[in-house]
């Protein structure tokens, strides 16, 4: 069912962070149900949704149900603009009313006491792009989703398995602002991730992966590539990251056009002069 999405106002988003401490028992165990009667904490958007998916989130924090909870959020919010999700009052409505049990069980049930009042702080509230990004409990999983749908449309979210496999995946993908807003740049790092089991084999090699493509790609206009030349040009960074055997040999036969070849010899001079 349909209904206009709420929020919360910046006073009522204020009042909340500077409550935190007295609000402890809320936050654990109770509700904020009493408060939602007052007109700021309920204002209406010109926008429909149905939250009702949003039941189904699971909190266990799993890599398959991080990406799962993505796309409910997405089923959700996902006609918000990237405009609106950058308004703090959404997400602080929903992880304190309609998403409280949820955010209470992802976040909350294995933070020491000493330790609660900064977990709400970091995950129920979204003062900043970092913390809509990747601290609030529920626009994090909408962030997720707009970075994959941006990156492969109309692929029911495809990417969201690839760089949710793990934590560190995430910090490198997600978190680095330029790749979410280049999706040329983003999609050609995920079709490696798919396609090249070394890139993904360990942390330590997607990391080394993700620093050379910094390396050799600082100014490369990805978007003027196409996809076959970019997916060679990830090739390259993965094998000067030091992959080897991991390669069949009609991958490691692939032949670079010249000016493929001459962006990544550009970037590989740039490396060299840096060292």
């Amino acid at each position: 069912m349909t209904a206009r999405l709420k929020y919360a106002s910046n006073a009522t988003v204020d009042g909340l962070r500077g409550s935190i401490a007295d609000n402890l028992s809320r936050y654990t165990e109770g509700d904020f149900n009493d408060l939602v009667a007052d007109s700021d904490w309920s204002i209406e958007l010109g926008h429909e949704v149905d939250l009702s998916p949003l039941e189904e989130l699971d909190p266990s924090g799993t890599p398959a149900a991080e990406a799962a909870n993505s796309r409910i959020v997405w089923k959700a919010l996902g006609t918000l603009t990237p405009s609106l999700a950058c308004e703090e009052g959404i997400w602080v409505r929903l992880t304190h009313i309609e998403c409280l049990e949820y955010t209470r069980a992802r976040w909350l049930g294995m933070t020491r006491k000493d330790e609660i009042a900064a977990t709400v702080r970091k995950h129920f509230f979204a003062s900043s792009l970092t913390m809509r990004r990747d601290d609030n409990a529920i626009a994090r999983l909408w962030w997720n989703a707009f970075i994959a749908e941006s990156t492969m449309p109309a692929t029911n979210l495809e990417a969201l398995d690839v760089f949710l496999a793990k934590a560190d995946f995430r910090q490198s993908f997600v978190e680095r602002s330029e790749t979410g807003s280049r999706p040329a740049l983003a999609a050609g790092i995920v079709r490696i991730m798919q396609d090249v089991p070394w890139v993904t084999a360990n942390a330590t090699n997607f990391r080394v992966f993700m620093k050379k493509l910094n390396q050799l790609g600082g100014g490369v206009l990805f978007e003027a590539m196409n996809a076959a030349d970019i997916d060679t040009f990830m090739l390259d960074c993965a094998t000067r990251s030091g992959m080897t055997d991991a390669v069949d040999a009609e991958s490691t036969a692939l032949t670079i056009n010249p000016e493929t070849d001459s962006k990544i010899q550009e970037g590989a001079q740039a490396e060299s002069a840096a060292l």
